[in-house]
C-alpha cells in the first residue's frame, strides 16, 4: 500500500538553509530545545538516493538556476518509526520556485520501488518517462526540532556524498549508509534548515535569515559536485 505523507509544513513550505561550523551548534540546538520545553530530539540516521534523467537534466538545471529547479530522490529512514515490519521508503519529488519549496512525497515498499520508478506517471505525473537512474547517495544524522505545526527545524550533521549504483537504490533491503560504497566526501559542517509556512516564527530564529548574503546550499548540487567530476565547475546550491 502506497501513502502520502505528511504534515502540510512539509508539502508545502518557504525555507532557508544555514552552513554552520561544528562548534556554534551547541549554542543553536539548546535555543532549540527551549522551545520544544527543553526535549532532546532522538536522530534518525537517513540515506537520500536521488535520480536524474540520460543528459542529467535536473542536475544541469539545478546548477544553472537553483532558485527554479526539480529533484527526484528516495529517502529511507532509520529508524522508520510507522515501518510496521515493512521495509519501505519514501519516493519524493521536490519543486523549488523562487522561495517557495513544494513536495510530493508517497511511502513505497521496497519490493515494489524498481516498478514504481518506472512506470510512476500516475503516482508522481512530474517524473513520467521511465528513464530516471541513480545519480548520487547521501547520508546524515538528522535531528528534528518541532513546537508547532507551522515550523520545523533540521539539523544535518556528518553529510557524505556517495557513489550509487541502479541495483543498490533500487533494492527490495532498506539503505543504511553501511551498506553504501565509501564516502568520496564528508562535510564538517552542520546543515540547519528552517522550513515554515510564512507564518510568524520565533524572532530569534527568523533573524537567522541569511537574505540574500550567502547562496544557497544544496546537498544534490554538492554531491554531484563531489561524485561527477562534469558537476564540479557548476556549484551555486538550490
Amino acid at each position: 500500500m502506497l501513502s502520502l505523507s505528511e504534515e502540510e509544513v512539509t508539502r508545502l513550505r518557504r525555507e532557508f538553509k544555514l552552513v554552520l561550523d561544528v562548534e556554534v551548534v551547541p549554542e543553536l540546538c539548546m535555543r532549540l530545545s527551549a522551545e520544544l520545553g527543553g526535549c532532546l530530539p532522538r536522530p534518525t540516521s537517513i540515506v537520500s538516493v536521488y535520480f536524474d534523467k540520460p543528459g542529467y537534466p535536473l542536475t544541469s538545471r539545478a546548477l544553472r538556476s537553483p532558485e527554479d529547479c526539480l529533484k527526484v530522490r528516495t529517502k529511507d529512514y532509520l529508524p522508520d518509526l510507522g515501518a510496521e515490519g515493512v521495509q519501505r521508503v519514501v519516493l519524493e519529488v521536490k519543486r523549488e520556485r523562487h522561495g517557495l519549496t513544494q513536495k510530493r512525497r508517497v511511502w513505497v515498499p521496497r519490493v515494489q520501488l524498481q516498478s514504481v520508478i518506472r512506470g510512476s506517471a500516475g503516482l508522481l505525473p512530474l517524473i513520467a518517462g521511465g528513464s530516471l537512474r541513480p545519480v548520487l547517495a547521501v547520508s546524515y544524522e538528522r535531528h528534528v526540532y518541532q513546537s508547532a505545526q507551522s515550523w520545523r527545524v533540521t539539523v544535518d550533521r556528518a553529510i557524505g556524498y556517495h557513489p550509487i549504483t541502479a541495483q543498490l537504490a533500487l533494492s527490495a533491503t532498506t539503505l543504511t549508509a553501511d551498506r553504501l560504497e565509501p564516502a568520496v566526501f564528508t562535510d564538517r559542517h552542520v546543515v540547519v534548515e528552517v522550513k515554515h509556512l510564512g507564518d510568524e516564527l520565533p524572532r530569534w530564529l527568523a533573524a537567522l535569515h541569511p537574505g540574500g548574503r550567502r547562496p544557497a546550499y544544496s546537498k544534490f548540487a554538492e554531491g554531484m559536485a563531489r561524485v561527477h567530476t562534469f558537476a564540479a565547475d557548476g556549484v551555486f546550491g538550490g
